[in-house]
């Protein structure tokens, strides 16, 4: 059988039909299984199917208890100003905390374990922690756009606390055989929040603790430059609150208020209404301007943006045709004039939705396959990306299932902080274009 891949471009398609003589009636056949009995080989053009495709705001995201949390301020020449901050719940260690006669605070450091970071190493971004004065809830649902009532005053111990991303090096953040960022906090705040309370009720249970002591806001701003940000671990046993104290009896004490699974954490992200994005980005997110969506479009994770891609006439170009469709791969590839110094995303994910004005998201049938077979991974070598979406098509085709946009996204976005410029479907580099790629027989009566 000499079936043949062939490029379906979204403006001028491409398509190659296999036409197979004495082939038997089977409407739903999918896959490179077809046996004919002689094959004749013509190739069609038709430029009647068109890719659709343009940038959306994404939806919020929920955020708390997330495996990783982000922290860092990014200011992004395409994808403008990115701010995020941390709240946090602590635990005590131990019930019925007593520091012993005559306790007094050594030092007060909140330390935060981090796994990556994305963007500038070479530029640091500020950190400042102020104390919550509303309790944070381990049943509710906090989204990348909830807030918390804090107190006013900043907690570290000198009035600007830099914070360098630079995991495997040798700099005061990378003090342990785990990354972990270690902020110094005022001495005063520990003695007259924690000391003095010495044995006492507030420190008797966590139940008594969190209701005394509702956690952290840990909130990072910009210095300059690019900036960067981190991937935080919160329930790490690294990241804690710790406590180092001296008394009557015995120096070099410390206790440690902990996060765990349990307690509530999350973390917030602020794009600023995208203010500061580029202008082929503008109107397409803001002003609802396709005009320019030929030429790029964008991803970005931590509910940032998403691209909706359709095939508005797919359906009428296989018009009373019976067809086959072996393989059909939607192929994604990154533009050269996107910045190196912000690492392409691992792997793309995609979806559809019945109704947008929900949460509601389906996976397509071919994601059922598994991955492997659905794709999405970066291929570094062609700089692009792959979906097989044959399944998804054929059932179009056939009437057997609503042609619904597509929801490209990044994987994982809520844990990441990944950012993607791809080409278009009519960009200046033409080969690289957004595209779908079908291979598929006409099915004789």
């Amino acid at each position: 059988m000499n079936i043949k891949k062939i490029i379906i471009y979204p403006v001028t398609i491409c398509l190659l039909i296999l036409i197979f003589a004495n082939c038997k009636k089977e409407e739903n056949i999918v896959g490179m299984d077809l046996q004919p009995g002689s094959d004749i080989l013509k190739l069609i053009i038709s430029d009647t199917s068109t890719i659709f495709a343009y940038a959306q705001k994404e939806d919020k995201l929920a955020s708390n208890n997330t495996s990783l949390s982000l922290l860092g301020y990014v200011s992004d020449p395409i994808f403008g100003k990115s701010q995020a901050s941390l709240y946090s719940q602590f635990r005590l260690s131990v019930n019925n905390l007593d520091f012993g006669t005559g306790a007094e605070i050594d030092s007060l450091v909140l330390s935060l374990s981090y796994d990556g970071f994305f963007g500038d190493t070479l530029k640091p971004f500020i950190i400042k922690v102020y104390e919550l004065n509303e309790a944070l809830e381990t049943s509710k649902t906090y989204y990348n756009t909830s807030t918390v009532g804090y107190n006013a005053t900043n907690l570290t111990e000198t009035p600007l606390y830099y914070c360098y991303p630079k995991p495997n090096s040798s700099t005061k953040d990378s003090l342990q055989s785990k990354p972990v960022v270690r902020i110094p906090l005022q001495k005063d705040f520990g003695r007259t929040k924690f000391i003095a309370k010495s044995g006492r009720l507030e420190l008797a249970n966590n139940e008594a603790f969190l209701n005394y002591f509702k956690g952290l806001y840990i909130c990072a701003e910009n210095v300059n430059g690019i900036g960067s940000m981190i991937y935080v671990n919160m329930p790490d046993a690294n990241s804690c609150l710790t406590l180092y104290y001296h008394n009557d009896e015995k120096k070099g004490l410390k206790h440690n208020f902990i996060i765990k699974d349990s307690s509530a954490y999350f973390y917030s992200v602020d794009h600023f209404n995208y203010a500061d994005v580029h202008p082929s980005l503008k109107k397409q997110i803001i002003d609802l301007d396709y005009s320019e969506t030929d030429k790029l479009l964008y991803l970005q994770a931590s509910a940032g943006v998403k691209t909706l891609i359709s095939f508005p006439f797919i359906k009428e170009s296989f018009k009373d045709k019976k067809v086959a469709i072996h393989k059909a791969e939607l192929v994604i590839t990154r533009s050269e004039d996107d910045y190196s110094i912000f690492h392409q995303p691992t792997t793309l994910d995609m979806y559809y939705k019945k109704d947008t004005s929900t949460t509601t998201a389906y996976y397509l049938p071919d994601f059922l396959m598994g991955t492997d077979f659905f794709g999405g991974g970066y291929n570094t070598h062609k700089k692009e990306y792959r979906f097989r979406i044959t399944q998804y098509i054929q059932n179009i085709i056939m009437g057997k299932s609503e042609n619904y946009p597509l929801h490209l996204v990044v994987k994982g976005a809520a844990i990441r902080a990944n950012r993607l410029v791809f080409y278009g479907t009519n960009p200046n580099d033409i080969k690289n274009r957004l595209r779908l790629e079908i291979t598929y027989s006409l099915i004789n009566e």
